[in-house]
Formats: structure tokens, C-alpha cells, sequence
């Protein structure tokens, strides 16, 4: 038996090799391994070229470079280093992901496929599947610390307050709350709009749908699986209670009675996302993730910019005479 045979309770049906060996399938999974992997390097050799590239780190230093609030000091460029860093982890991981797909697709035998998806495909998919919401959410937080702090530094009369500070314990400030929040702050910034633009295509319906709103099941309930296996659920609900009322003609409609509740179970297996499809959709917010990240990057130019502008007044400006 496999490795993938060992984890057979993950799919629908137990897969198993035709010939069992004496040290249970060690040797077989270590060829098979072996041979995937000198695959793999070939095929990642062949397809590297084909990806957008990754980000530089421009505007960390940008913003490294400019003296606005403490907090601005303190924190801006390591945050937006590490946002850029998330980036580029994600931007590595993609080709891989490929390569490791078109291994896959090189053989014949299931068994061997379930094997290196398991090993290989699983963890890279999983970490670029739960990219696009995270840096969504990311570039978000750190748009939200820049504007904030460079209103501070040049608008004259500029609170320190955000909406978060008027939630109750426990409350929860979300996606929607907070990009509201962005627009009121970056509404004096005519760099803003196309950032804002850009920012709102990223983990958009469209992906959510076709990876079947895989990043926030594996987080929270159950992802579908990738190429094989299906997850069979019993869904409980409570709902109206429904009874059937008898018509004059001897029939029967069904009236729900709001005032009454029911226990309902929808029954349902939730097939697997196929490899290729899911890739392909990946690397597309990818794309997307990037092309904000450069838009960000003209935003924050203007931030740093206005900035030094007014650091260059604060230092030009008259002393008065003791």
C-alpha cells in the first residue's frame, strides 16, 4: 500500500496497489518520489519564463526614507516589507504549483497521482489558495496605517481617530467597515481612486465562486478536496415548519408555518476542485494582487512625497528672535 493508500480515509474509496511489499509500499513511494521529483525540475525549468515576475522593494524604501509621524517611523516600511514578502512567496509558489500539475498529468495510474498531489501539490496549493483574501486584507491594514499617518503629518487640525475605536468589545470591524474607512482617508489623495480601484478586484465574487469559497471553509468548516475525493456532508438547518394541507380536489400543498420549526438535513457531496482550472484562477489574482501592489506604489510616492514636502517647510520656516 501507498502512502496515498495509508490516507485512503480522505477519499471517497480506499486506493491500493496491485503487488503489497514487505515494508509497506516505503520503497515504491520512494521511487515514485524520486521520479517526480526530477520531473518536477524539469518541467519548472521549462515554464519559470512564463510568470509575471515578482515585486520589488521600491516602496519599502521609499517610505523608509521619509520622517513622517512616529508610528509612520516606527512601523510603514516593515509593514509594507512584509506585505511585499507575502507577495513574493505567493509569486514563487505559483510556478511550482505548475510544474507539479503537469507532473501529475504525466501519469497513468491513479494511485500515483493521488500520491504526488498529496506530497507535493496540496501544500503549495493550499498556501497561494489562501492569498488572495489575506493580501487583500493586508495591503488594506497597511493602506489604512499609511493614509492615516501621513493625514496626521500634513493636514492641520487632523484627529487621531478611526471608526474601530468606537466598536464595542468583541465587535468585529470588517472588510466592508474598514474600506469604507479607506475611502473617507484617501479621499484628499488623487492617487487614491485608481489604488481603491485595484484594490476592490482582488478576492473578488468570481474567484470565491469557481474555488467554491475554499479559503474560508478550510479555515472554518470543510475545503473541497483537489482532483480526487469527494466530502460527504449531512448540512443541519433548522427551518418553518411545513405541513400539508388537504384542497378541496382531494390534493395536497405544502404551507409553511413561520411560528413553528423544523430540523432539516440537506444531503450533499462536495466533489473536488480540479487542478488545472483552480491554478489557472490562482495565478489570475495573482496578476491582480501585483498590478495593485504597483498602483499602491505610486500612492505611496505621494504620501512620502508630501510628506518631505512639508518636513522642508517645517525646517525653512522663520525663527523668531529671542
Amino acid at each position: 500500500m501507498t502512502l496515498a493508500g495509508l490516507l485512503g480515509c480522505r477519499a471517497k474509496t480506499l486506493i491500493t496497489t496491485s503487488e503489497p511489499t514487505d515494508d509497506g509500499g516505503w520503497s515504491r513511494w520512494r521511487t515514485l518520489s524520486a521520479e517526480a521529483h526530477s520531473r518536477y525540475l524539469d518541467q519548472l525549468l521549462a515554464i519559470r519564463p512564463e510568470y509575471p515576475g515578482l515585486t520589488d522593494y521600491a516602496a519599502s524604501r521609499r517610505v523608509g526614507g521619509t520622517q513622517g509621524t512616529m508610528p509612520w517611523v516606527w512601523g510603514a516600511e516593515g509593514e509594507i516589507c512584509e506585505t511585499i514578502n507575502s507577495m513574493n512567496a505567493w509569486g514563487g509558489a505559483l510556478p511550482s504549483w505548475n510544474a507539479w500539475n503537469r507532473v501529475v498529468a504525466s501519469y497513468d495510474e491513479e494511485d500515483d497521482r493521488w500520491t504526488i498531489v498529496n506530497d507535493s501539490v496540496e501544500p503549495l496549493a493550499f498556501f497561494c489558495m489562501l492569498q488572495p483574501s489575506s493580501l487583500a486584507d493586508r495591503i488594506t491594514v497597511v493602506a489604512e496605517t499609511l493614509l492615516h499617518q501621513a493625514n496626521l503629518a500634513v493636514s492641520p487640525g487632523y484627529k487621531d481617530r478611526l471608526d474601530q475605536d468606537a466598536l464595542k468589545p468583541n465587535a468585529i470591524f470588517r472588510r466592508r467597515d474598514r474600506r469604507a474607512q479607506l475611502d473617507r482617508l484617501g479621499k484628499s489623495w488623487s492617487a487614491y481612486p485608481a489604488f481603491r480601484t485595484a484594490l476592490s478586484e482582488m478576492d473578488g465574487q468570481a474567484y470565491r465562486k469557481l474555488t467554491r469559497n475554499f479559503r474560508d471553509l478550510s479555515a472554518h468548516s470543510f475545503a473541497p478536496r483537489l482532483m480526487i475525493g469527494e466530502i460527504s456532508r449531512a448540512i443541519r438547518t433548522i427551518v418553518p415548519f411545513t405541513d400539508h394541507v388537504v384542497q378541496p380536489d382531494g390534493t395536497y400543498i405544502e404551507v409553511r408555518d413561520p411560528a413553528r420549526k423544523a430540523v432539516q438535513y440537506g444531503m450533499g457531496s462536495m466533489k473536488p476542485l480540479p487542478l488545472e482550472e483552480t491554478r489557472a484562477a490562482n495565478l489570475a489574482e495573482y496578476v491582480k494582487a501585483k498590478a495593485t501592489m504597483a498602483i499602491f506604489s505610486k500612492l505611496i510616492v505621494q504620501l512620502c512625497d508630501r510628506i518631505d514636502a512639508k518636513q522642508v517647510l517645517i525646517s525653512e520656516a522663520p525663527t523668531s528672535a529671542p
